[in-house]
């Protein structure tokens, strides 16, 4: 009997081990192994938990950039949000899922990003034991993408020439012409490039296209580390392409034909004319003579009398 408290508080001891490793000794603080892709403007949320999953109310959770040493990216502190260190351009845009917190969720939301945001993000959690993993990195890139735009140029040999541009991209994309069965085309050399002060790329590149069953052609623009692509059709009216040779030999004759039916023409009605004004003349002409002899006739008779 005089053990009972040795063994009893023994037990208690075990309960108490048991129930820290289970709520904290054997979690971990966890990430994304996949980066965090976003376009500039969009919010997006960089994971990070514990697992298994314990209460992180009372936890101090630390979010900070790797080139960015001890300064903070949003700090949780005594139940609240701190502003200690935090660099100002995350001021207003960060914020975690404080319902979420009792299940061990530390995720960071990060709203209205911008290019100056892309990097290597730290989810760090000081209070664990140093058995347990207390961070984790999550890799953000982010991207601008526009929509291009076609235009017709001008006319080369017997085709017509297209250009496309597209301005407002970050990273640097490519870009490609297709036809409508999605075959590259052959671009007119190598894409245009111009880079802003704000680091935005613009493209332009010009094809010349062939008339087709279709005359339906796109403009590709894509940018694999981001996964985004961008692409605009454009359908070129038959009347744009140059005429071809026979078609223009062709034109011709139909024109020389033309010209020779609209001459016969004219030539008959010419001498028709000329027939009917003969006509005319002759018959004035006779009139002309009845009216002498009648009038010699007339004086004759009066010389008698």
């Amino acid at each position: 009997m005089k053990t009972f408290p040795t063994s009893a508080a023994w037990c208690f001891w075990i309960l108490y081990i048991s129930v820290s490793l289970k709520t904290t000794g054997s979690s971990e603080v966890v990430g994304s192994a996949d980066p965090v892709v976003a376009i500039a403007g969009d919010d997006v949320i960089l994971p990070c938990s514990l697992k298994p999953s314990v209460n992180a109310e009372d936890m101090l959770v630390k979010w900070t950039r790797s080139y960015l040493k001890t300064e903070n990216v949003h700090l949780y502190l005594d139940g609240r949000d701190s502003d200690e260190e935090q660099v100002p351009s995350y001021k207003g845009r960060t914020s975690m899922f404080y319902d979420e917190l009792k299940n061990g969720n530390v995720s960071l939301k990060l709203t209205r990003v911008t290019l100056s945001d892309p990097g290597s993000y730290k989810c760090y959690i000081p209070s664990l034991t140093t058995s347990q993993v207390k961070e984790t990195t999550v890799q953000l890139f982010v991207g601008a993408v526009s929509q291009p735009v076609i235009s017709i140029v001008g006319t080369k040999d017997l085709g017509v020439v297209l250009k496309c541009e597209s301005g407002g991209w970050y990273p640097e994309p490519g870009m490609e012409w297709l036809d409508s069965a999605g075959t590259i085309l052959p671009a007119d050399g190598p894409p245009e490039r111009h880079r802003d002060s704000e680091d935005l790329y613009t493209l332009r590149r010009h094809v010349t296209v062939n008339k087709t069953d279709t005359n339906r052609f796109t403009c590709r623009v894509q940018q694999l580390e981001i996964n985004h692509l961008r692409e605009t059709e454009i359908t070129v009216p038959d009347d744009v392409f140059p005429k071809s040779l026979a078609g223009l030999i062709v034109g011709l004759i139909a024109a020389a034909v033309a010209v020779a039916v609209i001459a016969a023409l004219v030539g008959v009605y010419m001498r028709r004319k000329q027939h009917i004004e003969e006509k005319e003349r002759r018959k004035e002409f006779e009139e002309l003579g009845k009216w002498a002899v009648l009038s010699c006739v007339r004086v004759s008779y009066i010389q008698d009398i």
